[in-house]
C-alpha cells in the first residue's frame, strides 16, 4: 500500500487535488483532510451506525426490554453524532469551500491496495458476520425490529463479500 493513500472509501469520501484523503462534511460544506494519524479513530466515527446498530443487536437480550435498547442505542448515536461533528472535525484541518473532483471508490481503493490475504480474511470475516448475526437473532428469539436489523447487518456483510470477492477475482486477472 502506498504511504501517501489511507485506506478509507465510501460515502463524502474524495482526494483533493494535493492526493491526499478528504472527508467532505454536507453540513458545513467543509472539506477535512484526514491523516495517516488520525486514519483509525476517523474510521471509528465514520461507520458509527453501523457498529451501535450491531451492538444495539447483539445486546439486545441484555437490556431488560426492547425500549431500553432503543434509548440506549440512540443515546449512543446522539453522542456519538455530536461529539464526531462538535469535537472530532474540529481538530482536523478544514478546507473551505471544498471542490468534490475526485470520489475515492471502494472496489478501486482494495484493488489498488493489492493485499490477496487481507482480501480474503475480509471476505471470509464479513460472511461469517453474515452468517452468525441471523443466527444470534433466531436463537434469542428477537421481536420484527431487532430481526430486520439483523437482517440489515446481514445484507451489508454479503455486500462486503461481494465487494472483496470481485476485487480479488480483479487482482488475479491483473
Amino acid at each position: 500500500m502506498n504511504k501517501k493513500n489511507i485506506d478509507l472509501a465510501g460515502m463524502n469520501i474524495y482526494l483533493n487535488k494535493s492526493g491526499n484523503t478528504v472527508y467532505y462534511n454536507v453540513f458545513d460544506k467543509k472539506g477535512y483532510i484526514v491523516g495517516h494519524k488520525i486514519e483509525h479513530k476517523f474510521r471509528l466515527f465514520y461507520y458509527r451506525y453501523f457498529m451501535i446498530i450491531t451492538l444495539m443487536v447483539l445486546l439486545g437480550d441484555y437490556f431488560k426490554s426492547f425500549e431500553n435498547t432503543l434509548l440506549v442505542g440512540g443515546v449512543a448515536a446522539i453522542v456519538a453524532e455530536v461529539y464526531f461533528r462538535g469535537v472530532f472535525l474540529k481538530q482536523l484541518k478544514s478546507i473551505d469551500n471544498f471542490k468534490r473532483d475526485k470520489k475515492v471508490n471502494k472496489l478501486e481503493m482494495i484493488i489498488k491496495n493489492s493485499e490477496k490475504e487481507k482480501t480474503i480474511m475480509n471476505a471470509c470475516a464479513y460472511a461469517l458476520l453474515s452468517i452468525l448475526i441471523v443466527i444470534n437473532a433466531i436463537q434469542q428469539n428477537y421481536n420484527l425490529v431487532f430481526m430486520a436489523l439483523s437482517g440489515m447487518i446481514s445484507i451489508y456483510g454479503v455486500y462486503s463479500v461481494i465487494l472483496n470477492g470481485m476485487a480479488l477475482r480483479k487482482m488475479n486477472i491483473k
